[in-house]
């Protein structure tokens, strides 16, 4: 993903644990750690450099579509009050 500047504002939280594992086809194990961040775009635009991102684009927060990795929905909410939270 390419944009020109992007400025982290605030944690918006931090997940791991049993629901971020998963097992692949082949029988490998992972366990995701993800940092969300709620950032805002200076400047540039939202443009793939490579083959796996090639779909990026940008949605309203009521026409989310579903995500891989389990996060509570309130998260992606611009109208979101609630500290960072850690699961």
């Amino acid at each position: 993903m390419k944009i020109s500047t992007l400025e982290p504002e605030k944690v918006i939280g931090i997940y791991g644990g049993e629901e971020q594992r998963s097992i692949y086809s082949n029988g490998y194990q992972v366990e995701y750690l993800t940092i969300v961040f709620e950032c805002s775009i200076k400047s540039g635009q939202l443009t793939s450099d490579n083959e796996e991102m090639k779909d990026l684009q940008f949605f309203p927060d009521h026409e989310l579509p579903p995500v891989a990795n389990k996060y509570p929905d309130y998260i992606f909410s611009s109208n979101q009050v609630e500290r960072a939270h850690f699961i």
